[in-house]
């Protein structure tokens, strides 16, 4: 009696080590599968950018963002573009293009290599002030006028007013860049009807 006991204890503990063996694989197979759905999920997340620094709250949408997300968005761009020497130029283009509008990547990339060989050609760095930016929510588009210096070595060879537009466009959870143009200094976002049309300017300058 013992006997049949004992073999039929010895069966259900095979039983049970097997329920826990089957358990320990599913597990596993399970961990498996969320780590592989995890990193693949992690590699897509890790296509979206975004400033580097956050200096005021905002919010986003599933179709629009806050003055303030435009407002750091078109600042962040703006030192990307104008705050250049010949030695960081090419970088800050390659991070630039990072946001353009994939309609207007070729567009943007022309403009900056062009800008680039030019800075590189004189041995210029140039360094913006801002003075005032505006946001317009509606267009998505931020106006900024400031004080553009240029350097040759150490020497200040140019300080002028200058104003710029930056359209941006939002998109898939994104904010991406379509243009950054040249304007009036006292009317950077060209709200004033103007006397005669003129040809726009290049982007960066």
């Amino acid at each position: 009696m013992k006997l049949a006991w004992m073999h039929e204890d010895i069966a259900s503990a095979r039983r049970a080590t097997t329920f826990l063996v089957a358990l320990l694989v599913g597990s596993m197979l399970a961990n498996l599968v969320l780590a592989i759905f995890t990193v693949r999920l992690a590699g897509q997340q890790r296509v979206v950018v975004v400033p580097p620094t956050i200096h005021k709250t905002f919010w986003v949408e599933s179709d629009r963002v806050s003055g303030e997300y435009l407002e750091q968005m078109g600042y962040f761009l703006m030192q990307l573009t104008l705050n250049v020497t010949p030695q960081s130029v090419d970088h800050q283009a390659k991070v630039l293009l990072q946001y353009a509008a994939p309609a207007a990547y070729g567009e943007l990339r022309m403009a900056l290599l062009a800008a680039a060989e030019r800075l590189k050609r004189d041995g210029a760095s140039t360094v913006f002030s801002p003075q005032d930016l505006i946001v317009d929510e509606r267009t998505l588009r931020v106006g900024v006028r400031g004080q553009l210096t240029t350097f040759i070595s150490d020497r200040r060879v140019a300080e002028v007013s200058k104003g710029y537009a930056i359209e941006l466009q939002y998109s898939g959870g994104r904010v991406f860049l379509k243009s950054f143009r040249e304007t009036n200094p006292n009317d950077p976002l060209e709200t004033q009807p103007r006397p005669a049309p003129a040809a726009a300017a290049a982007v960066i300058s």
